[in-house]
């Protein structure tokens, strides 16, 4: 059976690093909300509504309806109203997994990277993501992406 698997949690947690391996281990397709968000102009001069990012629920939905794999999805998912619209469209096939570590790890994770976004950013998302809650928690602080990605398997494959 099909399964969509969403990686979610706050700016700096490690979602793309996990997303990305966890899609390699099931031979998954990888897809990116921040990327269907950029490649169909989705932002706005307010930042990114909640309409839009129904908008890029639509065009996942429409990638994954057209394939019968496995697929994974990164993103922050600012608003319950993204995960409840996918729970919906995908019921007992969606596993939701949300990434969480304190915001300084976030900070610190941030700041390694080529591209950074930098301590403001990292707290306002930080705030707003943790507000929302779903699916199975996994407090990555002390894991390697390895082991992140070890219990999210350890939990697709009992629940």
């Amino acid at each position: 059976m099909k399964k969509i698997i969403v990686i979610r949690g706050p700016l700096g947690v490690g979602k793309t690093t996990v997303a990305k391996l966890l899609a390699k281990k099931l031979d998954a397709e990888y897809l990116s909300v921040d990327k269907i968000i950029d490649d169909h102009n989705l932002v706005v001069s307010e930042g990114i509504l909640v309409e839009n990012f129904l908008k890029a629920n639509q065009i996942i939905i429409d990638l994954i309806d057209e394939q019968e794999k496995t697929f994974i999805i990164d993103g922050c998912f600012y608003y319950s109203e993204q995960i409840e619209y996918l729970k919906q469209r995908f019921g007992e096939s969606l596993r939701i997994f949300s990434l969480v570590s304190d915001v300084e790890t976030c900070f610190d994770r941030d700041a390694k990277r080529e591209v950074f976004y930098g301590e403001a950013s990292t707290r306002f998302v930080h705030e707003i993501t943790s507000k929302v809650k779903a699916g199975v928690e996994i407090d990555n602080s002390g894991l390697t992406v390895e082991e992140t990605v070890g219990r999210i398997l350890g939990k697709i494959f009992t629940s």
